[in-house]
């Protein structure tokens, strides 16, 4: 028996030992929100779902504001506005005071794809890395990708999407791509038939999601100044999000006047360009971080959509 324990410790330990120095081979490549959950908690936070992950890029906001943001977005599945993701959310935030903050809106981020909009036991997001993740500022983030690859550990060393890139930052990096004309209207026909067959269908405005966009909102404005953005789509999607919330504006006119700002870059669709017609390419990222950046600093720009939307 004695020989028997000792040959199962002998063995367990080049087992365990492989597995904890996985955590510290985990990174930009594992998978798409990893990184999130491993840097320190940040004074100065972007939040939103994947437009923002994608679009919204801190290194050129840095460059121009002088601001180093975190860009802790993730995808519409993962962060639509509620309980979950505001507690993480106030993890993530590291409580100092005189801090910048990007809230990301669209008419997706406060809407439900359940029977009952407010029923929170149903929310999509209940069983995300974003709500079962107790621990969001730990490297190596054992917690994390024990919950939530799954046991395939193998991701770890081998890329499971060699077209992502998340960085440091929090931004999300889709390369290699192809962005041809023909290849992009693919994408795009193929979100949109996406989009109208399912995700218009079961949508609806939730009071509570709005609720805890509020309450996102109010505790920003506790440490610092939150600025509203609505980032650019495809004109095919623009028209959709109108289909299903024609009044965005006015049902978070409430938020607007909390907040510091609201910057509205949909009259400016068409001067941007769309992976799928939803997200927005690194350049066009960077061309519309610009953007935000100069609102943000009240340049004064002659700045005109090409064509309205």
């Amino acid at each position: 028996m004695k020989r028997f324990i000792k040959l199962t410790v002998l063995f367990l330990i080049p087992v365990v030992l492989f597995l904890f120095g996985l955590g510290f081979l985990a990174g930009g490549t594992t998978d798409p929100f990893y990184l999130r959950f491993t840097s320190p908690p940040q004074k100065n936070l972007i939040v939103g779902t994947s437009k923002s992950a994608q679009g919204i890029q801190p290194e050129v906001l840095e460059k121009e504001l002088g601001i180093a943001f975190y860009n802790y977005s993730f995808t519409v599945s993962h962060s639509p506005y509620g309980r979950s993701y505001f507690e993480s959310i106030k993890k993530k935030h590291n409580k100092e005071k005189g801090g910048t903050f990007i809230v990301s809106v669209d008419p997706w981020s406060i809407s439900s794809y359940c029977h009952d909009p407010n029923d929170e036991s149903q929310f999509r997001e209940r069983n995300s890395c974003v709500a079962i993740t107790e621990n969001v500022n730990a490297f190596p983030n054992y917690e994390y990708l024990y919950k939530n690859l799954d046991g395939n550990y193998r991701h770890i060393l081998i890329k499971a999407n060699d077209k992502i890139l998340l960085h440091n930052d929090g931004w999300l990096e889709v390369f290699d791509i192809d962005m041809s004309s023909e290849e992009v209207q693919k994408r795009v026909t193929k979100k949109v038939k996406n989009y109208r067959s399912k995700y218009l269908q079961q949508a609806k405005l939730s009071q509570v999601r709005l609720h805890y966009l509020e309450q996102t909102i109010s505790y920003f404005k506790e440490y610092g100044k939150v600025y509203l953005i609505r980032l650019p789509v495809s004109s095919s999607i623009y028209a959709i999000e109108n289909e299903l919330m024609p009044d965005f504006d006015s049902i978070i006119e409430p938020m607007i006047e909390m907040s510091n700002g609201y910057l509205d870059m949909t009259p400016f669709n068409r001067d941007y360009i769309y992976t799928d017609g939803n997200h927005l390419y690194s350049e066009s990222g960077a061309k519309a971080s610009q953007f935000i950046a100069d609102w943000m600093n009240g340049v004064s720009r002659n700045l005109k959509p090409s064509q309205a939307e």
